[in-house]
């Protein structure tokens, strides 16, 4: 049987990069549970016939990608001078969609705030946190920290603009140290604008998930972020983007030689995410486990030994001081 570790046990061997998967999300919230947005929004009913036709015509279950298309296509008609028709329809059917879908699934900052000391107590531990999940969860954390903290946490984002020289954030400047928190699949707090900028919106802690729906209300942006599709269909989401390639081509390829997963399934669909980490020269990992589950820790085990790590070993996601579980 595959020896499980607790996490205070391993802890000193790995301080370098952090990659959470849905199931640190899901240690949180329940909620978060659904396998992206369109399968929660059915669940809730809020996928109408009429919505549904419009999914089924561009042949994907991503809100980002329909919204942004229609979102575009209203734009042109605007600047045309064409009359509202089906476009815009179409357009406020989804984005009403998805903006009650986030309000029916994701966690409040009330509810949330009880864990977020464990979580940004246990990021401090890595120079670079990557997370995979759309909710604001490390978000959250990493603003509570700031009393405590200071200016610890860098999303690279300056003056709303993901930082060309990012790099140099790893500094310790306002703060004892420096981590670095990326998000290569996009974020609730990322959005493009009418331009086709990309930034992050801005508001206090407890009133950022309250801005992120008022902007796209507003029709001012729409999300940035990508949690549906394959593999395939995920890489190109992310061609889209200058900051989502960035985090995929500069990010993962740096994350340093040791790395810790948490609440990662390591899934078919996210192989674009193993392809980028085997660019990099991570050669030690700590994969968590929820429960003795050794069908994943095969997988988990075979899938890094074939992009060249030497060394897996297991820890348990709940055992104390590792994410939301707070340190003895």
């Amino acid at each position: 049987m595959t020896k499980i570790h607790q996490w205070e046990e391993i802890k000193a061997h790995f301080s370098e990069g952090l990659l959470l998967g849905n199931g640190a999300s899901m240690a949180i919230h329940r909620g978060f549970g659904y396998a992206g947005l369109f399968e929660a929004a059915q669940d809730h009913n809020f996928i109408t016939p009429e919505v549904a036709g419009v999914f089924d015509a561009f042949g994907v279950n991503d809100f980002e990608l329909v919204l942004r298309r229609l979102w575009q296509a209203k734009v042109v008609n605007e600047t045309l001078g064409i009359a509202a028709g089906q476009v815009e329809e179409a357009y406020e059917q989804v984005r009403t969609a998805l903006i009650e879908t986030v309000r029916e699934v994701h966690i409040s900052h009330d509810d949330a705030v009880v864990h977020l000391k464990p979580i940004y107590t246990f990021m401090q531990g890595f120079k670079t946190v990557v997370s995979l999940n759309y909710d604001l969860i490390v978000y959250w954390a990493a603003m509570y920290s700031r009393d405590a903290l200071g200016n610890w946490f860098k999303d690279c984002f300056a003056s709303g603009a993901f930082a060309d020289n990012w790099e140099r954030m790893a500094d310790a400047y306002g703060a004892a140290g420096a981590t670095l928190f990326f998000y290569p699949h996009g974020n609730l707090a990322l959005a493009r604008t009418l331009d086709d900028e990309e930034g992050k919106l801005k508001a206090r802690g407890q009133d950022l998930l309250t801005r992120v729906l008022e902007v796209w209300e507003s029709g001012q942006a729409v999300p940035l972020f990508v949690c549906e599709g394959t593999s395939d269909h995920k890489v190109k989401s992310i061609k889209s983007s200058s900051y989502l390639q960035r985090v995929n081509r500069e990010v993962l390829p740096k994350i340093g030689s040791s790395l810790v997963i948490y609440g990662w399934g390591i899934a078919e669909q996210e192989q674009h995410i193993v392809n980028s980490l085997r660019k990099s020269s991570c050669k030690k990992v700590a994969v968590s486990v929820y429960g003795n589950n050794e069908v994943y820790m095969r997988h988990a085990e075979q899938t890094l030994h074939d992009i060249d790590v030497t060394e897996v070993v297991f820890f348990d996601s709940a055992s104390p001081g590792c994410w939301n579980n707070p340190a003895p």
